[in-house]
């Protein structure tokens, strides 16, 4: 009974040992007194550097959360030259001697000074020169990251994440940049003279090595400091020549924030295409509105009103993708504090700051932040992992990625048990601290295996190279593999690649002609991929889909994510889930294929006009099938979310926008088809007496007078508005060039206006037999008020070179417009004359035919009431 009782007694022990050790996952608590209490005994450690100490005495008073989250962080745990320990965790110990050589020695913590005092470029021009004694930064960079963790650094700057920024509203401004920097002779694939200006102006991807280098934008570091010394009055010859490169590149504008994002539309930034929509100025229409009782402003669209400056772009598109940190200034402030006390501090003044979007590009020439991911002062590795993070900006109506997650199983099981994982565990062990995956899992994270015998053996290394398990491009236009660099424009400029034409065999061709010029890059696309059909409809036999055949980087990258998924499932699994997937690709691409065909059609057909491909209901049919329920279709599929693959997927995008956009279509073409045959049976009634065909030509020549002269009082109407414009030239060069884009817009629809005024003259001239000499009477004084607005337009430009200059011409522009009002006073005489002659012949001319009359009236009705519907 004795050894009874005390083997009973011992399994208590054990098991009560074992409920102690139970919490071996479980996380130490952060939050509470706890905090406070390790505050005090990091202070008192010797661990923190004194600049550090005296940081934190201020802002523990002054900005209290920063201060706890850090004290909870690893940062305040870990000495600065045990930052190489993690890569011996994660199985890249080659990476340890890229750290920065004072941080391999030092015997601090990681905290305020470090991250902030010493950061990685000296030369940055947003340098606080005395923050209460210390020289500082206050947005701390990629580069900065990277004296810790060049690994990371490294593996982000070939991302998307990276260049979010570039390819966003910044876009056109990026792209002016770098077509001026080839025109003047970068090239990677050229001579050393080549090679070292395509290294000064662009993001280096093309001569760097993937992985192994980081890649900045030496070249916006440069232009920063010049946007920095023109504002403080010291304007280097460098600083003026930069300065000069990007007005020259750009048209005339410097930053991307100066025209507030107006005069552009781009498919990622899609409200600028009905807000800057070419179908209401077409139209002649000018709609009276103003701001809150200001700013009254008579416009043809939203962007065209001097008020309306575009602030969502800030707190949607620039939130996620990220800005162009500028900064342009020096000062001191005073400020509040967060326990309502005042105080004078010196700072940089920036502009796009606040920002952590992915992409945001920093003074010192950093492309992307670390911080969009792991949040200040933290810094967690739990949060980064857990799904949520990456929902921040990957949710929603066109990535629906988050939601896609919580409606699969893998989402499901991390709701019922992601509070019981290791979530800092390094590296990550399947099965052992945690059992589903989330989006860190399968694209980021370093993957293990725990043996029965202990030991742990690293599966699939970790990479921040976010494409590095993907092969297809899921968000353009087409179904694509995933591009070799992030840079799309540079692909276009010198890998000749283009999504949008989407067609694989130009890509194959530029690999041919990459090999022949020996580019350190093969392919514009990780090639390469064939598509194998090996069972025909009606033939018995599995798989039912096609075969999709990756060699070269495709099949490693599939290979990467498909060990990622062996953690849990089968290799059977693994390979039909993967082969239906793809096969989801290739329905997307056919169906997109044929959209993209049809709009085309539009176009070419006239239905649709292609200089704004984003106002007219078409082009915003192909812009919902592929950018917002195209995506969904195919993330929804790879990601196992059937309600996205389906009713949000490919629903939406079939029976929503495709037909929508195929009933408009056909609707237009029929309506134009309706109109040609009126206008044949017009034409057929020529020559003859007053048959009822031409009575109703007759009708509808004096309409087209009628409009001729509802123009010319349009015309009139903005002559003075014109001249009202160029006399405030007077007021000052900076009133010139914020009333530039207005007068360069009034000048360009007046010539419009007046070449349409042109051909319908001529028009009506054929039909109604007046003389060559008025018509040639007409078409003189219409070449005379061009030439006006030519002179107008010209000495708009000038207006923004010298305000001196800008004075003196507008006078002269002042008396060419006075001008104009004769000439159009001219234009309006002959038109009455030719206005009388129609009624003339109408009354000379003997009316029979009324019933066929009416029948003309009501098809003209009835092509007119189809055009409106």
């Amino acid at each position: 009974m004795r050894r009874v009782a005390l083997l009973g007694l011992a399994f208590l022990a054990l098991l009560a040992v074992s409920v102690v050790a139970a919490p071996a996952y479980a996380e130490e608590k952060m939050f509470g007194q706890e905090a406070v209490k390790k505050l005090n005994e990091l202070l008192q450690s010797g661990k923190v550097s004194p600049q550090t100490q005296s940081c934190i005495s201020c802002h523990v008073k002054y900005t209290p959360t920063i201060v706890y989250e850090w004290v909870m962080s690893k940062h305040s745990h870990h000495l600065a030259k045990d930052a190489g320990e993690i890569y011996d965790e994660i199985g890249a110990p080659e990476w340890k001697n890229k750290i920065a050589d004072w941080a391999k020695n030092y015997n601090y913590v990681v905290g305020c000074y470090e991250c902030h005092g010493k950061f990685a470029d000296k030369n940055r021009p947003d340098v606080i020169d005395n923050h209460f004694g210390y020289k500082i930064v206050t947005i701390v960079t990629r580069k900065d990251c990277a004296q810790c963790h060049p690994k990371e650094n490294a593996e982000i700057s070939w991302t998307w994440h990276a260049t979010g920024t570039l390819h966003s509203p910044v876009l056109p401004w990026y792209k002016s940049i770098l077509v001026a920097a080839k025109k003047e002779g970068a090239n990677p694939f050229g001579d050393a003279k080549a090679k070292k200006l395509y290294e000064e102006y662009f993001p280096p991807y093309l001569t760097k090595q993937r992985d192994k280098d980081p890649v900045y934008w030496s070249f916006y570091e440069k232009f920063a400091k010049a946007v920095m010394d023109k504002a403080m009055g010291k304007l280097t010859d460098e600083d003026k020549k930069i300065l000069d490169f990007v007005k020259k590149a750009t048209g005339g504008y410097l930053t991307p924030y100066d025209l507030d994002w107006k005069k552009w539309v781009s498919p990622l930034w899609p409200a600028s295409g009905v807000l800057n929509t070419t179908v209401v100025p077409r139209l002649g229409i000018k709609i009276a509105i103003n701001a809150m009782g200001q700013f009254p402003a008579t416009v043809g669209n939203v962007m065209s009103h001097p008020a309306y400056r575009n602030g969502y772009v800030y707190h949607a598109c620039l939130e996620c993708h990220g800005s162009l940190v500028l900064p342009y200034g020096k000062e001191q402030a005073t400020i509040k504090t967060f326990n309502g006390e005042t105080m004078q501090v010196e700072r940089v003044k920036l502009w796009g700051w606040p920002n952590n979007g992915a992409a945001r590009v920093d003074p010192d020439g950093s492309i992307g932040t670390c911080t969009a991911c792991h949040d200040r002062h933290l810094f967690s590795l739990k949060q980064a992992r857990h799904a949520w993070t990456c929902g921040r900006c990957h949710l929603g109506y066109d990535h629906p990625h988050i939601e896609i997650y919580e409606e699969s199983a893998h989402g499901n099981i991390e709701n019922a048990y992601g509070h019981e994982w290791n979530w800092e565990a390094l590296p990550w062990k399947a099965g052992v601290d945690f059992n589903a995956p989330t989006c860190a899992t399968c694209h980021i994270s370093t993957i293990a295996l725990e043996t029965p015998d202990g030991k742990t053996q690293i599966v699939v290394k970790g990479t921040h190279d976010l494409v590095a398990r993907l092969v297809w491009n899921q968000m353009h236009f087409f179904a694509a593999p995933k591009p070799i660099i992030p840079d799309k424009v540079q692909e276009g400029l010198f890998l000749h690649y283009n999504v949008l034409k989407g067609k694989m065999e130009d890509v194959y061709a530029a690999h041919q002609q990459l090999a022949k010029e020996g580019a350190p890059v093969q392919y514009p696309v990780f090639m390469g991929l064939k598509l194998v059909d090996e069972h025909k409809p009606g033939e018995f036999g599995f798989p039912r889909m096609i075969k999709v055949e990756y060699s070269g980087e495709l099949a490693k990258h599939r290979e990467q994510m498909m060990k990622v998924c062996n953690a849990c499932h089968s290799h059977q699994w693994i390979e039909n889930y993967f082969r239906t997937a793809d096969q989801n690709m290739i329905d997307y691409d056919i169906v997109a294929r044929y959209a993209f065909s049809l709009l085309k059609l539009a176009w070419k057909e006239g239905v649709a006009d292609p200089h704004n491909k984003l106002d007219e209901f078409p082009e915003i049919m192909w812009y919902y099938i592929w950018h917002h329920q195209g995506r969904r279709w195919r993330n929804g599929a790879f990601m196992m979310g059937p309600d996205y693959a389906h009713w949000f997927g490919i629903v939406d995008t079939v029976m929503e926008a495709l037909g929508k956009m195929t009933n408009w279509i056909a609707m237009a073409l029929k309506v134009k088809s309706l109109e040609q045959q009126l206008e044949t049976l017009k034409a057929a009634a020529q020559g003859g007496h007053m048959t009822p065909a031409l009575a109703a030509k007759i009708a509808e020549l004096e309409k087209q007078i009628a409009e001729l002269k509802m123009q010319l009082a349009a015309l009139e109407g903005s002559v003075p508005a014109l001249q009202q414009q160029l006399k405030s030239v007077e007021g000052g060069f900076s009133q010139v060039e914020m009333q530039l884009g207005d007068v360069q817009e009034n000048v360009q629809q007046l010539a419009q206006q007046l070449k349409q005024l042109a051909s319908q003259l001529e028009q009506v001239a054929q039909k109604t037999g007046a003389k060559p000499a008025e018509v040639k009477q007409l078409q003189q004084a219409i070449a005379n008020l061009e030439d006006a607005l030519k002179t107008l337009q010209e000495t708009a430009k000038k207006a923004e070179e010298k305000a001196s200059v800008a004075v003196e011409k507008s006078s002269m522009a002042e008396k060419k417009a006075e001008a104009t009002s004769g000439l159009l006073n001219e234009i309006k005489v002959k038109i009455e004359e030719l206005s009388s002659k129609i009624d003339s012949v109408a009354r000379n001319t003997y009316l029979l035919g009324g019933i066929a009359l009416a029948l003309a009236v009501i098809a003209l009705g009835l092509a007119v009431a189809a055009r409106r519907e």
